[in-house]
């Protein structure tokens, strides 16, 4: 049998609510007196004096269990959720000479790009009926509404506006320890200059990072923003935006 108690270091989203202290006994008689703070699967986060710990529900005797199932039926959201992120923009070379277009459209080019993510769960237990959302940031420069580019090859004023390319995917379970992996490819336009055929900086999309969500229902239970270069999208507010086609899970 595994030990009643062992040590849980972990940090992460949780609702909370505490229980006052109660004298717990195991399946063979021993004895701890501690608080109930949060349940994870079969599992109970409970805290002895200063320290917290994690302990099978079914290591305690059958009247502990009891009270702890009835414990978690009245305080369903004492739920800890753990999660580590990590994102990973691949940039994709593409030869101006072979892009499409006439005299007048070959002054646009497209570079495609890749976002690679993933999502690890770092709880002791597995966390089930998520829905993941994710939100790529682009500084929209090159504007081809209205052949706007074409204003920014003989001096026109350079504007940009906020591009947002959104995904989301149901997630039925990631186990403790696991991780979700995804990936998401997507544009990016720079404009040409008519000059000499160099790229106009300032005419150039630029990606400005990506923001991801992890959702039990509607809360918010993990986040992560990651940037790209001198932006802070921690700045850009979640924009809502209505998920696309183009996430590919691993």
């Amino acid at each position: 049998m595994k030990p009643l108690i062992y040590a849980l270091l972990m940090m992460g989203f949780a609702v909370t609510v505490l229980c006052r202290a109660r004298e717990f006994t195991d399946a063979t008689g021993r004895k701890v007196n501690g608080d109930l703070l949060a349940h994870a699967g079969d599992q109970i986060v409970l805290q002895v004096g200063a320290k917290e710990f994690v302990v099978q529900v079914t290591n305690f005797s059958a009247e502990d269990q009891q009270f702890i199932q009835d414990w978690i039926a009245a305080n369903p959201g004492a739920v800890r959720y753990r999660f580590s992120f990590y994102t990973d923009l691949e940039k994709l070379s593409v030869s101006q000479a072979k892009a499409p277009g006439s005299m007048y459209e070959d002054k646009l080019k497209v570079m495609p790009q890749e976002y690679e993510m993933i999502v690890f769960n770092k709880e002791v237990a597995p966390v089930t009926d998520l829905e993941i959302r994710y939100e790529i940031y682009i500084d929209d420069f090159v504007d081809i509404r209205g052949n706007a580019f074409t204003a920014m090859a003989v001096g026109g004023e350079k504007k940009a506006r906020l591009e947002t390319v959104a995904g989301s995917f149901p997630v039925a379970s990631i186990p403790a320890g696991g991780r979700v992996d995804f990936t998401r490819a997507f544009n990016i336009e720079f404009y040409i200059d008519r000059d000499g055929g160099k790229t106009d900086a300032a005419a150039t999309d630029k990606v400005m990072g990506v923001r991801i969500r992890v959702y039990k229902g509607d809360q918010v239970i993990g986040e992560v923003a990651d940037d790209v270069e001198s932006y802070d999208i921690g700045k850009v507010p979640w924009q809502n935006e209505a998920a696309t086609e183009g996430t590919v899970i691993k």
